[in-house]
């Protein structure tokens, strides 16, 4: 078992923290790795920290490119990559000990999987002993353990994100065959490239094991997202599910239109809330929610949200 194992690193003004991260690859168990730090237009100090650490471990590269997002210094750091196998992981993420060689070993001997993926765990920065499995730290355990491909796969994709990107370890030929990560998605790549894993065939099997865990932190950097835009984006997303479902060659008629209809659902049902949890006197939300579907739709829940808020309103006066 020496298979080379790829890590993939995008970093934007991560200097700080970047340190970290790579004594923990430093500290793995499995030591036949390469890892590409892909910055992403820094202008702190992460250049000088990765190159310290590329200068005492010649398995540590330091790439740079002009600031154009994490999936544009994903794809690049593959393509400048040699493994067999892939891990991406965010430059504030942790890996446990054993996570690498028990993953490189488990498919090693599941040739039939693609993409096996592992538990995680969340921390705060300034916690690090108190994890949680859910990013709202309320001992809620989101992840879908599936041993699926083709529609099973897919229909599991299409309601809700798998992994976080720093948990699968994938075989290259996977990532190669899907072109790597969306360049044009909006706070759901790494959703739409599990996804588009799927649509392509991939097999995926989650690989449970205590010792084989993705560590992600939780600090001031990863909690400023705007809800309404990452709700635009998954709105976008799935407007593009549309043609990958019509276009697969892994999925039968009757699959797709199951799925497009669950599709559909999904759609409205998160269109819905966005609508009736916006205020309506904001012009900037209604130019962001009119865009996002016809102006037949958007008028048709426009007055429904301004019934609903007269309903809670009426309410509340009682």
């Amino acid at each position: 078992m020496n298979k080379l194992v790829s890590i993939i690193i995008p970093s934007y003004n991560y200097g700080f923290i970047i340190a970290e991260t790579l004594q923990n690859l430093l500290e793995q168990s499995y030591q036949h790795w390469e890892a590409l730090i892909v910055d992403d237009g820094s202008k702190d100090n992460t250049r000088e920290v990765v190159e310290k650490f590329a200068l005492a471990d010649k398995r540590i590269t330091y790439l740079s490119q002009p600031n154009s997002g994490v999936s544009v210094a994903r794809n690049f750091g593959f393509k400048k990559s040699k493994g067999e196998y892939i891990q991406f992981l965010d430059a504030d993420d942790l890996l446990s000990k054993e996570k690498l060689a028990l993953q490189v070993a488990f498919l090693e001997q599941h040739p039939e999987v693609d993409i096996a993926y592992t538990d995680h765990l969340y921390f705060e920065t300034d916690k690090p002993h108190i994890t949680y499995p859910d990013y709202e730290m309320n001992n809620h355990n989101w992840l879908p353990k599936i041993d699926a491909k083709g529609y099973e796969a897919v229909n599991t994709l299409i309601y809700s994100n798998i992994a976080v990107v720093s948990s699968p370890m994938l075989r290259r030929k996977i990532v190669e065959k899907v072109n790597g990560f969306p360049e044009f998605s909006n706070y759901t790549e790494d959703w739409e490239f599990w996804f588009l894993c799927a649509i392509h065939g991939a097999h995926y099997r989650f690989f449970e094991n205590e010792k084989a865990k993705t560590l992600i932190r939780i600090h001031h950097r990863n909690t400023s997202k705007n809800i309404q835009i990452m709700q635009a984006g998954e709105l976008q997303f799935r407007k593009r599910i549309v043609t990958a479902v019509e276009g697969s060659a892994f999925l039968s008629e009757t699959e797709k239109q199951k799925l497009l209809e669950r599709n559909d659902a999904s759609t409205q049902k998160l269109y819905k809330y966005m609508m009736y949890h916006a205020n309506l006197l904001d012009p900037k939300q209604l130019k962001i929610l009119s865009s996002l579907t016809s102006s037949k739709t958007f008028v048709s829940y426009y007055f429904k949200s301004l019934n609903f808020k007269r309903k809670n309103l009426f309410k509340k006066t009682r």
